[in-house]
């Protein structure tokens, strides 16, 4: 009759939702994120790292066996050598480092619901925990009582203490000799075929066989992601559940780009990252679920947004109104009313007419390159004109302050501001940093394009898609759909006034907002949990993600569904800034206009996302006649 029973831990009372090493390679990549400016060049990769510690284990098993003891190793030393190699001076971060690990356990770990019937058959037995692992007792301990495991272990042999394991048997005597038994009554459960039950039953151990799981796993940048996002469509033909479904496919764009915002912010200790309105209403959202369900397992920056837009800030960040001042908004619009220039800088026109008037100026005359023409560089001289107009920019400057200071209590100081924005020029953050002049202001962005403007000394600029060639074929396709998918409605902000944004919208963009993206951006949501959940358990430096994201963009823009294109051909938005204009895409092509191949070719040209366009109009047979083209110039050796 047995005396006791003992269990193996792994795999046995534990199962983790990941593959083993990946534990370590979380521990590598908190390395990464709270020390990398201090790591040696070669480790600023967690791949180096962890591959550093699997040989630091090995060394110490062969150096143990040398000693007289099995081949075994304690984690503690594991990072006493850790640190000692892969950083630039003099660290001890050990405890730290095993905290971590432990903490990272936690999260990974559950009770093998497999282990419970067998609790219950032999709850009678005293029972123990005999474990081949690099932690001490304390640590695995700790993680039993975490999970709160229905039954008391007396006490837990790991070979980390005793330098002893079960592959050479000496784990097993060493207990029974501690607890004077015999083989014969003792019983083992354990998943290991070796370990657990062929050197078990050699010494005369009666055994259990458990289940071992496996995960695939290759240590090496570029892994694959093993999330399953197609199990998130609805797949009807309801026209909101083809919208999500769309949704759920672009999803990795959407997290992926708010993954690395906030590895960013935490290895440069950033303490709060600001999302610029509008699209920024929608990327806080994937930093709110990233704190809420935290995959990088340290501490996180704070969020907010910030009410502004391109028009709103920047009549606020102009020092006056001149030539020099203005050239940089028409650096960007070269050709420009009066009318328009006035809507751009939210100043009503009505007052300034007379002005106007005085050197000739019509308020609707599209006027090219504005600052060459006579009459504007002597409007901008006329003393009386520039005072009063003065006047009301510093009057806008001073109610975006009052703004900044008591909605977000961001003042004029040497604290920096770290923002994000769709892109795709910075225009928002130049103007902060003409108006926060004694400020550093980092920028994120989706992506960004060459600047028309000299940058402000106190700005800094990154972007999330980095790839020239995805930037110019890709992106620059479809560059509107990637703003119009993560409008949320709210509108444009024009102004500030007491303290308060004002924001204006158009009621057909709320309204369409309502009915097609915001069923597309549900879709997004409930893919970004999906691959926030995957990221606890599965670490990844964020530049690692880019490659994954890309072949997104490819297939977004050659292959789109028939919903993401009639959410693309449905938007309307604000564009006052520059234009004064609301964007709209055109109506579908006539039954006649599809059948004639010049109108189509012809309007063809003008599209930027050809592929949208012609499935939008339902015009496939442009697909063949352009293919066709293309091979006779490569036969013809034409260009």
């Amino acid at each position: 009759m047995a005396k006791i029973i003992s269990f193996d831990i792994w795999d046995t009372i534990i199962k983790r939702k990941c593959h083993p090493e990946e534990i370590k390679l979380y521990t590598a990549n908190y390395i990464m994120l709270k020390y990398e400016n201090k790591l040696k060049e070669k480790y600023r990769n967690i791949y180096e790292i962890l591959k550093e510690r699997d040989e630091i284990e090995a060394k110490q098993c062969q150096k143990a066996k040398e000693d007289g003891h099995d081949d075994e190793c304690q984690i503690l030393e594991v990072f006493d050598c850790l640190q000692k190699e892969i950083f630039k001076e003099e660290m001890d971060v050990k405890e730290e480092l095993l905290k971590a690990e432990v903490e990272q356990e936690k999260r990974c770990i559950f009770i093998n619901p497999d282990i419970l019937p067998i609790f219950e058959k032999y709850k009678d037995l005293k029972m123990y925990c005999i474990s081949d692992f690099y932690m001490s007792a304390k640590e695995l301990k700790e993680l039993l009582d975490y999970l709160k495991i229905p039954v008391t272990i007396e006490k837990i042999y790991s070979s980390a203490d005793y330098l002893l394991n079960k592959r050479s048997g000496n784990l097993y005597k060493k207990a029974e000799e501690e607890l004077g038994i015999a083989p014969q009554d003792h019983i083992h459960v354990g998943d290991n075929a070796y370990s657990d039950i062929q050197v078990a039953n050699s010494l005369g151990i009666e055994t259990i066989k458990m289940t071992k799981t496996d995960f695939p796993f290759v240590p090496e940048k570029g892994r694959k992601f093993e999330f399953n996002l197609e199990s998130l469509k609805k797949k009807t033909d309801k026209k909101e559940d083809k919208l999500f479904d769309a949704g759920v496919d672009l999803a990795p764009i959407l997290y992926f780009f708010g993954y690395q915002i906030v590895e960013y912010a935490i290895k440069n200790n950033i303490k709060k990252v600001y999302y610029c309105t509008r699209e920024g209403e929608t990327f806080i959202k994937i930093h709110e679920l990233i704190k809420k369900n935290n995959p990088f397992g340290v501490e996180l920056p704070e969020c907010d947004t910030i009410e502004v837009s391109r028009m709103a800030t920047f009549s606020a960040s102009l020092k006056e109104f001149s030539i020099p001042e203005l050239l940089r908004l028409w650096s960007q619009y070269h050709m420009q009313s009066m009318q328009t220039l006035f809507k751009t800088l939210a100043i009503d026109i009505t007052p300034y007419k007379p002005y106007l008037g005085k050197y000739d100026l019509q308020p609707e005359e599209n006027i090219i390159d504005p600052w060459f023409d006579l009459r504007v560089q002597k409007l901008c001289a006329d003393k009386e004109f520039a005072n009063k107009i003065n006047q009301e920019l510093a009057r806008k400057r001073e109610e975006l302050l009052e703004y900044f200071s008591k909605k977000k209590g961001i003042e004029n100081d040497e604290e920096p501001l770290f923002v994000v924005d769709i892109g795709w020029r910075g225009t928002i953050q130049d103007n902060l940093a003409h108006i926060f002049t004694k400020k550093q202001i980092g920028g994120y962005y989706l992506t960004l394009y060459d600047f028309y403007n000299l940058q402000p000394e106190n700005t800094y600029k990154l972007r999330f898609i980095d790839d020239k060639d995805i930037i110019l074929n890709e992106v620059a396709s479809m560059i509107t759909l990637l703003e119009w998918i993560y409008n949320p409605g709210t509108g444009s902000v024009v102004e500030y006034k007491d303290g308060e944004a004002i924001r204006k919208a158009k009621e057909k963009e709320t309204k369409i907002v309502k009915e097609t993206i915001m069923p597309l951006q549900e879709g997004m949501f409930a893919g970004a949990e999906m691959i926030n959940e995957y990221m606890k358990y599965h670490p990844y430096q964020a530049k690692e993600t880019n490659a994954y994201v890309y072949q997104v963009i490819k297939k977004t823009k050659t292959n789109p569904s028939k919903e993401l294109i009639e959410a693309y051909y449905s938007m309307v938005f604000n564009d006052t800034f520059g234009t004064a204009e609301y964007v709209e895409k055109e109506a579908k092509l006539s039954t006649m206009e599809k059948m004639n191949v010049f109108k189509c070719r012809n309007k063809l040209r003008n599209e930027t996302w050809k592929e949208a366009f012609i499935i939008h109009n339902d015009i496939q047979y442009m697909n063949t006649l352009t293919g066709a083209k293309s091979i006779l110039r490569k036969i013809t050796g034409r260009k």
